[in-house]
């Protein structure tokens, strides 16, 4: 029996995991549409911008502005202005800024932000990443590409 709830914790484990890691969970299809939609811009203009900047010899070192909240258990919100090279991924922007750790960025998978640690084993806690709508992110922090002005967000969920 014993066994069998070793099993099932293994099972549940991993599931969560992949949830997590497919961006904090399932949004709306609609929500969906128009995040891959905004990705999609966003990479186009992306490309478009770095074309540009190749072909008059500019270098890609443009620091560029980007916020940042963390909404811990408490429901105290920090909020973090990162100083960032224009196309930053946000993990980077995260571990410069002290807000986790390498060993997490490099692993895709944040449990700990601020020096606040959420623990599913324990309470079912995570870190919801949200863009600047407040939607869940389709993608973690390491595929994340920042540009001036951009926002998001880290909220302790239970």
């Amino acid at each position: 029996m014993k066994t069998m709830h070793k099993f099932l914790a293994v099972v549940i484990s991993a599931a969560l995991a992949a949830g997590l890691l497919a961006g904090c969970g399932a949004a709306s299809s609609t929500a969906s549409s128009a995040a891959s939609s905004e990705a999609v811009s966003s990479v186009a203009a992306s490309s478009e911008a770095a074309s540009s900047e190749a072909a008059s010899g500019q270098a890609e070192d443009a620091k560029v502005k980007a916020e940042f909240t963390v909404t811990g258990a408490d429901g105290e919100s920090q909020t973090f202005t990162l100083e960032v090279t224009d196309g930053e991924k946000l993990s980077d922007a995260l571990v410069e800024a002290g807000l986790i750790s390498e060993e997490e960025a490099a692993a895709g998978f944040v449990t700990t932000v601020n020096g606040e640690t959420a623990d599913w084993d324990k309470d079912q806690a995570w870190w919801c990443l949200t863009d600047a709508t407040g939607e869940m992110t389709t993608v973690g922090v390491a595929d994340i590409a920042l540009h001036d002005g951009d926002s998001y967000a880290f909220t302790y969920t239970k």
